[in-house]
Parts: structure tokens; C-alpha cells; sequence
């Protein structure tokens, strides 16, 4: 049995372990692909951020070279008024002026140095300009018409210079809180106070200094430009042509785009703000990323904009992040083969150590369900020897003797549940339908549970209501999931408590019958937690009577499997303290009393008549090598008015028959293993004899293998039908009445 049950534990782990394995494999590739996806997606915005910063360290390059160019210039402005006014009585004409201002503009970073008056006028390095008269005059003085800076700084397309725009700074000489001494300068024959000193430079100037450029593709594409603009979104530097007089709006180039996640007006609102800011636009399915940062000059109110095409991002994250998941998938598919062999290490240790626990502890708790019952029937042996003298006691030992049957026949379902296991894990279970008195088993269930349950102090009720005596179904589960049932009920309801056992039927159709067993305590009940759980496989309630008997944890699971294999429905209702109700309902189709159960019915006396008519002349050839087997079987058959005969082994058996006369034999009990030849061997010996009752005779396989290889190879050795051990003479008995009436229809 031990050995039975370590194969059946081994084949299920088996099972489990193929889907465990499968879902581990599956599990470790849906964690290396998440790894890798937001491996990539972290390492791809670090990097991201990191080329972010690269493009802000070239921009903040660039813009501190323009700041610096700006204050260079403004330095040279004012050496430009100290030398000036070193100079300014030296400044009589207009022609000295000329040539004054050419020369400080050769040595200075501007192509034109001008003096501006009060009154508007200006000497050039050239000419002197009076007015608005003038077709060449600019009018200087306007940029300092609204600001109170003595500098300014603008930008404009001047005659002289051709048509590219040029840089125009003005530094105010009187009142200039630099320096006072550059106050007060006069020049000229009319002596005009100098109003501020005029610097033009060509916008190349700027773009000198800068690398507008910063970015070029492998065919050699520029990705990036840098642009200066003012707060109205005018270039003072063009973003694409730094070179050109072509210029454009910022603010429109924003609004003419295809998506960006600025405005213009935001965009706008950030640059009076003096804000430092990213912001992305796309035309035309190009990209561009735009980092936008005041100059640092308080003179100056411009941007400087660097912007660059968002596939240098893209190429520079690309390569890294390749790299980096290569070496990262590398390193995780080293981590997981170690881990994977880790946990087959880990798995085999822990199945080992599991099947030796489990196998342990189930055979304790089966250990525990065999006894119980084997242990009632052994004392009711004890009460029935000290008494068998004792002729006032007769009707008591007859009462034994029900008890010890029922309690054997219990025992031998719940063995064969056991030993089945396997098929009923798999879902797998034979249903024999055959006539039951439904009345009888009831009264069976209620017979075998009594003493066990009022021996509790448990008050055990029964109502019992047939209206259809007899209904085909499976006598031996029904019982079965009613033992299991009632035998809950009673260890789970403490002494001063009640059970019911109540059955009652109803018709579905003229033909068909629902049987419904009600089994009602007033027990511990059960958690709401745990009716989620009942019916689950070695599952018992945490919550139930401390000192209460534990089962093995199948009962409710193999009740519910086989109500389900009978068509039927198991359900129950429970509170935590209160108690529990079952409800079985089988549905059955309704029938005819059948003979044999018509005799298994009367009473002894009845039954001893009975056995004595018209049995007598059916022999039984009888093979068994247990002696007590033999003897047992041999009696039982006689006390039914058969005449048995008895063969040692399987060559016994087919010599007696060989040697009989024809038709002597009606049928053969063939248990299966034997000495000398087997059961299997006897009957297709038998059945290849040349004789005329060689293939009729009724041949039945006796066995305590009850699986269905077994049931497969006797079967295909010739023999007619299969019955386990101990043999049930109801069934044998239904059985040879089947057999008769094929014979007979076949004639």
C-alpha cells in the first residue's frame, strides 16, 4: 500500500512539476523582457539627460562668448570717450573728426565709430550728418529715447554698411555713473557737447564668435545652430544662416510649426520673465529641441537659442543604450541561469523533503481513518467471542454482527478510495449504476453512525421519507459520501449538541427521481473563509474543536467529486458556531426491485429457506491460495446453496476443471496472483480446452487490486467480469443474474 501510494505522490509531482517549470521559464522571460524594456527606458533618459546637458554646456558656451564680445565692446567705448576727451580740443573740424574716428575704428572691434551730439547730428569716420535731410541719416538718438542705460544696443540694415544688418551700441557720455570725466566733451568749431559714443559692427561680429554649427550628421548635415533674438522674437543672429541677412521671428516660427508643447505667447512669457527654459518643436517631421537662456548682460535684452535636431539626442542615447543592454542582458542571463539553477537545486531538496512530510503525514492521518473503524470492528470480534455462550445475548450478537458488517464494508470503501487515489485526482471514477433500496442504505448510514454519535453525548435524529423504494445508482459512494458526512458531524459537535440525518425525495419526471440527504448539527460550524475551501483537496477548518478528530483532509473533496461524477450536486450552509448543513442531491432513474435484492431483504431464517431452493445444483469452482480466504468464501457460498469447490492455485484450478464433467462448473472464482499459475494464465488455459463448456462457463476475476490495468488484464485473459475482495455476495449475485440474462437472450 506504502508503495502505491509513493507512485501516486511521485506521478502527481511529477505533473505539477512540468507546469511549474513551465510557468517559471515563462516568468523568468516576462521579468528579462520588463528588465530590459525599463532598463532601457531609465539608461535611455539618463542618457537622454545627459546629451540634454552636453547641448546646454555648448549653448552656455556660446552665450557667455557673446556676453563677453558685448562687454568687450562696451570696455572699448569707453576708451574710446577717455581718449576723446584726452583729445577733444584737437577736434576743431569736421575733417579731424574724420579722421579722428577712422583711426578708432581700425584699432577698436567696431567697422564704425561715431560720434552722436545733443541735438542728433554725427560725425562718421567720413562725413558729418545734420539731419533728417540727410538720405543717409540713422536716427541714433532713438535708441536712447526709452530707456534712462547709458547703453544701449540694437540692430538694423544701415546704407553705409550694404544690406547686411549690423550691431549698433550706443554709450552715453553725460551724466555716466562709470565715469564721471567723460561728462561735458565738446568738439567741433561750434564746440557741440558729445552725446554718446556710436559702435556699428557687422553681425558677422558676433557669429565670430560662436559656433553656429555645433552638430553635423555622418554626411555631413548640420544638426544644430545657435541664434541670438531679441524679446519681440526678432534674430539679431538668424537661426539657420547666422551669415545671412535673411531673418525671421521666433515667435512665428513657433506658430507656423507642426507641434510644439509651447506656445508662442508661452514662449514669449518665459523670455520677459528672463526664464531659462527647453522647448520642443516639430515641422515637417523633423524634431528640434530649443534651449532658450538670457544673455548675461544687464544691458542686453536678448536670447540666445540654441537649437538642435532631435536626432542628435537620439544618436547619442542609441549607441549607449545598446551597449548597455548587451552588457545588461549578458549579466541577467548569467544572474537567471544561476538563479534557475539555483531554485531546480532548491526544488529537488524541497520535493524531496515535501514528498517525505506529505507521504508521512497522510499515511498518519489514513493511518488514523483505517483504525477507527478497524478498531469497532475488532472490539465488536472481542464482545462477540466473550458472548457467543451467553444464549440471552443472541439478539444483541445478531446487532454486532450488522454493525461489524457495515463498519467492514466502510472500511473496504474508504481502502479502495485510498488506493484510487490516482484516478480520482485525474478526475477519473467509475460509476456503477445498479438497484439500491434507497430506505435500506439510509437506514444503514444511520445504523453504522448511532453509536459513534450518541456515544458522544450528540443526540442523533433521523427522518427518513421514501416514496420510490428503489432507484438505479452507486450504493457504495452514496454511502460513502454519506459516511464522510455524518462522521464530520460528529467529530465537530460537542457533547449536548444534535444532528440530523434526514431524506426525503421528490420526482423530476415519471422515470426519474431526486434523492435529496439533508445532514443538519448544531456542531462548531465553519469560518466563512473556509467554505470557500471545503471542497479543496487536504484542506481543514483552522477554527474547528480543539480536542475534535482530524481527518486526512480527502473526505469533502472525494464526496464532491463523486456527487459530481453521479450527476448529483453537494452544497452547505455554515456559521461559525452555530453549526453546519449538507445537502446531497442525486438525481436517479427509478426501477423494479430486482430478485436478489428481494432476498437480501427477508430476514435470516428467510434467507436460510430461501438458499436452500434451487441452489444446490450450482457449483462454483472456487481459486484461492489463502486458506482463511478459501474458507470464509467457501462458506458464505454454501449458506447461499452453492456448491463450492475448492482448488489450491491457478494449475489446480485447471485440472479440477478438466477433469470435470461437462456444464459441471457454472462459474469459477479466479483470484488473480497464485503460486504455480497465476489467475490470468488459469483462465486462457481454460478457455483454449477442447470442450464444449470451455467458452461459456462464467468466469470471474477475485482480487484486492482494484485498479484498472488489473481489471484490463483480466479481462483480456478471458474472463468474464471482475469483483475485488472481499467478495460482496449481493454483487456477485447481481452479477450472475446479469450474466443469465445475456445468456438467455442470446439463445
Amino acid at each position: 500500500m506504502r508503495s502505491i501510494l509513493l507512485e501516486s505522490c511521485e506521478f502527481m509531482k511529477r505533473s505539477k512539476s512540468k507546469y511549474f517549470y513551465a510557468l517559471l521559464i515563462f516568468f523568468i522571460i516576462i521579468v528579462f523582457l520588463l528588465a530590459i524594456y525599463v532598463y532601457s527606458i531609465v539608461t535611455g533618459n539618463i542618457l537622454e539627460d545627459a546629451a540634454v546637458n552636453n547641448i546646454r554646456e555648448v549653448a552656455v558656451h556660446d552665450r557667455n562668448t557673446i556676453t563677453m564680445f558685448i562687454e568687450y565692446s562696451w570696455k572699448n567705448q569707453q576708451r574710446i570717450g577717455e581718449r576723446l576727451k584726452r583729445n577733444s580740443q584737437n577736434l576743431k573740424t569736421v575733417s579731424q573728426i574724420n579722421e579722428y574716428l577712422g583711426v578708432e575704428a581700425y584699432e577698436s572691434t567696431f567697422d564704425k565709430v561715431y560720434l552722436l551730439m545733443e541735438d542728433g547730428s554725427y560725425y562718421t569716420d567720413v562725413t558729418y550728418r545734420k539731419g533728417s535731410e540727410d538720405p543717409d541719416y540713422y536716427p541714433y538718438m532713438d535708441l536712447f529715447a526709452d530707456t534712462d542705460s547709458y547703453k544701449v544696443i540694437g540692430y538694423d540694415s544701415l546704407p553705409v554698411m550694404g544690406s547686411d544688418k549690423v550691431v549698433i551700441y550706443g554709450y552715453k557720455l553725460p551724466d555716466n555713473p562709470k565715469d564721471e570725466l567723460l561728462s561735458g566733451i565738446k568738439i567741433g568749431e561750434d564746440q557741440k557737447e558729445v552725446y554718446a559714443v556710436i559702435g556699428v559692427c557687422k553681425r558677422s561680429s558676433i557669429v565670430d564668435g560662436l559656433v553656429i554649427e555645433n552638430y553635423v550628421d555622418e554626411a555631413g548635415n548640420t544638426q544644430g545652430y545657435s541664434s541670438v533674438v531679441d524679446k519681440k522674437g526678432e534674430y539679431v543672429v538668424d537661426r539657420k544662416d547666422a551669415a545671412s541677412s535673411v531673418s525671421d521671428n521666433l515667435f512665428d516660427i513657433v506658430k507656423r510649426c507642426d507641434r510644439s508643447n509651447l506656445t508662442p505667447s508661452e514662449v514669449q512669457e518665459k523670455m520677459l520673465a528672463g526664464e531659462e527654459f527647453w522647448f520642443y518643436m516639430e515641422k515637417n517631421g523633423v524634431g528640434e529641441l530649443n534651449y532658450c537662456a538670457p544673455l548675461n548682460s544687464s544691458s542686453v535684452n536678448w536670447y540666445f537659442i540654441m537649437s538642435v535636431n532631435d536626432q542628435v539626442v537620439k544618436d547619442q542615447t542609441k549607441l549607449f543604450v545598446l551597449l548597455i543592454i548587451a552588457a545588461m542582458s549578458a549579466a541577467i542571463i548569467a544572474i537567471i541561469i544561476a538563479f534557475v539553477l539555483t531554485i531546480i537545486m532548491q526544488r529537488k531538496t524541497q520535493i524531496a523533503y515535501a514528498q517525505e512530510k506529505a507521504q508521512s503525514e497522510f499515511l498518519s492521518n489514513m493511518s488514523h481513518e483505517i483504525r477507527t473503524p478497524l478498531n469497532g470492528i475488532v472490539g465488536l470480534n472481542y464482545l462477540m467471542m466473550n458472548a457467543i455462550d451467553t444464549p440471552e445475548k443472541h439478539l444483541q450478537i445478531k446487532e454486532w454482527l450488522k454493525k461489524s458488517q457495515n463498519t467492514a464494508e466502510y472500511l473496504l470503501a474508504l481502502i479502495n478510495d485510498v488506493l484510487d487515489i490516482s484516478k480520482l485526482q485525474e478526475g477519473k471514477v467509475e460509476i456503477t449504476r445498479a438497484p439500491m433500496f434507497v430506505e435500506t442504505m439510509s437506514e444503514s448510514v444511520y445504523s453504522m453512525q448511532y453509536d459513534n454519535i450518541t456515544g458522544r453525548g450528540v443526540e442523533f435524529i433521523k427522518d427518513i421519507h421514501i416514496t420510490v423504494p428503489c432507484i438505479q445508482c452507486d450504493e457504495v459512494h452514496i454511502k460513502q459520501v454519506l459516511m464522510n458526512i455524518v462522521g464530520n458531524a460528529a467529530k465537530f459537535t460537542p457533547a449536548g449538541g444534535s444532528i440530523k440525518f434526514s431524506v426525503h425525495q421528490s420526482m423530476i419526471d415519471e422515470n426519474h427521481v431526486m434523492t435529496t440527504f439533508v445532514c443538519e448539527d448544531t456542531g462548531c460550524g465553519m469560518s466563512r473563509e473556509f467554505l470557500n475551501e471545503i471542497f479543496n483537496k487536504f484542506t481543514q477548518d483552522r477554527n474547528s474543536i480543539p480536542n475534535s478528530t482530524k481527518g486526512t483532509g480527502l473526505g469533502m473533496a472525494i464526496s464532491k467529486l463523486l456527487v459530481n461524477a453521479m450527476g448529483g450536486e453537494i452544497s452547505v450552509e455554515s456559521e461559525l458556531n452555530k453549526g453546519s448543513t449538507f445537502t446531497v442531491e442525486i438525481p436517479a432513474e427509478i426501477c423494479d426491485i430486482p430478485d436478489y435484492l428481494k432476498i437480501h431483504s427477508e430476514d435470516a431464517e428467510k434467507t436460510a429457506d430461501h438458499s436452500g431452493n434451487g441452489a444446490k445444483s450450482t457449483k462454483i469452482l472456487v481459486a484461492e491460495d489463502n486458506e482463511l480466504n478459501a474458507e470464509i468464501l467457501m462458506e458464505i457460498l454454501s449458506q447461499f446453496g452453492f456448491v463450492p469447490v475448492h482448488a489450491q492455485n491457478g494449475q489446480k484450478a485447471v485440472e479440477i476443471f478438466e477433469s470435470s464433467e461437462i456444464n459441471e462448473f457454472k462459474i469459477i472464482l479466479m483470484d488473480m496472483r497464485m503460486p504455480v499459475l497465476d489467475g490470468c494464465e488459469a483462465s486462457a488455459r481454460i478457455r483454449r480446452l477442447d470442450r464444449e463448456d470451455a467458452k461459456t462457463v462464467t468466469i470471474f476475476a477475485c482480487t484486492a487490486n482494484s485498479f484498472q490495468e488489473d481489471r484490463v488484464k483480466a479481462l483480456g485473459s478471458g474472463m468474464n467480469d471482475f469483483l475485488t475482495k472481499p467478495i460482496d455476495i449481493n454483487t456477485l449475485l447481481r452479477k450472475m443474474e446479469e450474466i443469465d440474462r445475456e445468456k438467455r437472450n442470446s439463445q
